[in-house]
């Protein structure tokens, strides 16, 4: 039904929307600086994997994943802005270039999704040993929390991973990590599946209608009146080829402020070998206890295994962000589901970290719709909480400009 109130936003929005492309047409207008009510999301390009920053209409700083994967160029983006610095670093000197303006220089909240090295960091080549102080290599999550300390650091499991335990070097160096900091009395906490306050304000009071809530961990997922869920089968009884992956563990995190609302999943997967495991399709579930939002995180990267009909059906974004970086990433069937470029349908809104030369032409079909194809894509939320908009910034120079500008979209609620 058109209100008038609908009538008179859409009109003021249309009019908006006019003056945004126009104030952006140029080529050296910096991002406008974080005002106090706003909510910044940033998706941070740095090549290298995923990386997300989050100033709250308080000055709240929340950070979750900072990859550095080690892939070669013959297959990843390169480094953004360039090599000179490893990628924690770039991201810190990013996030805190922004959080000048909330007068803040630490992080509240790190959130590791998951613990794979485009989330929580490789060790690099020719890394020293590990054994010496302060035990662990920094890369990724450990060393931007060196320029850029989280009081609180949120894992899927630590201590105790139970029957779900991650492996390789880069997992033990992570893992050293944690440890480290629970050694000397920082805190480090398990997630809590269901909880909208284990992640909160530093000025709750100011605004009640913010919150975020943990919504999916190590296969469990909270769904509201049936309280948590557990979507894996009992993990001993399976064969060892068949048991859950480190992706399906991925942190899942649901965001709201008054009408505006976010979907983050990490890398949660939605393949399920052709329909002879159908438990392994853990992102639809996730999503369906998510809901419709406003703006929604591409669950991992937008690979072959993921965002699927499930995905895009239950949280129905008007935007969507793809973190790649990867020659992989995005599939064409995710980008297509994605857009929503059905017959008779209108487009959403799909923006990209990254896309390879190869992969554009891969997906060369599909490439002239998307609305940004490498970049920082940031989305900010107007302190009325009636309005949103989405910028993209050039990320191969450091503190670039602003490349686009998208919106205003009116919130849904």
């Amino acid at each position: 039904m058109l209100t008038r109130r609908n009538f008179v936003l859409g009109s003021v929005i249309a009019a908006e929307a006019s003056s945004l492309r126009d104030a952006f047409a140029g080529d050296s207008m910096p991002l406008p600086a974080w005002s106090p009510g706003e909510l910044d999301i940033h998706h941070i390009d740095t090549g290298r994997g995923n990386c997300t920053f989050l100033i709250a209409p308080d000055g709240t700083t929340v950070l979750i994943d900072c990859g550095a994967s080690n892939d070669g160029p013959d297959v990843s983006a390169p480094p953004r802005p360039n090599n000179s610095r490893p990628p924690a670093e770039w991201a810190a000197r990013y996030a805190l270039h922004h959080a000048r303006a909330a007068g803040r220089n630490t992080l509240d909240y790190l959130i590791a999704t998951h613990i794979h090295p485009d989330h929580v960091g490789d060790l690099p080549p020719g890394s020293p040993p590990a054994s010496r102080e302060p035990g662990f290599v920094p890369t990724g999550v450990s060393q931007f929390d060196q320029f850029m300390p989280a009081l609180t650091v949120i894992d899927r499991s630590f201590p105790d991973y139970g029957d779900l335990p991650p492996v390789g070097e880069f997992a033990r160096n992570y893992l050293a990590w944690l440890d480290s900091r629970r050694r000397a009395g920082r805190r480090v906490e398990r997630a809590e599946v269901g909880s909208d306050r284990q992640i909160g304000l530093r000025s709750p009071e100011k605004y009640p209608d913010f919150s975020v809530r943990v919504l999916a961990a190590n296969g469990c997922v909270w769904t509201g009146v049936r309280g948590v869920l557990e979507l894996f089968p009992h993990v001993q009884k399976l064969p060892v080829h068949d048991r859950p992956n480190e992706n399906m563990c991925s942190i899942a995190l649901h965001l709201r402020y008054g009408r505006f609302s976010y979907f983050s999943g990490g890398d949660l997967t939605a393949e399920t070998r052709d329909g002879r495991l159908p438990w392994m399709d853990v992102e639809s579930p996730v999503a369906e206890a998510a809901g419709r939002v406003d703006v929604a995180l591409a669950n991992h990267h937008g690979y072959f295994d993921s965002c699927g009909p499930g995905f895009t059906k239950a949280l129905d974004a008007q935007v969507y962000v793809i973190p790649a970086w990867h020659v992989t990433h995005p599939g064409p069937a995710q980008i297509e589901r994605l857009l929503g470029a059905w017959p008779g349908q209108k487009l959403r809104d799909v923006f990209s970290t990254e896309l390879l030369p190869a992969n554009r032409l891969f997906n060369d079909r599909w490439t002239s719709e998307l609305r940004g194809t490498q970049g920082h894509v940031v989305v900010r939320v107007a302190a009325d909480r009636a309005a949103f908009r989405v910028f993209v910034l050039d990320s191969t120079r450091e503190n670039g400009p602003v490349v686009s500008a998208s919106g205003p979209y009116a919130t849904r609620g």
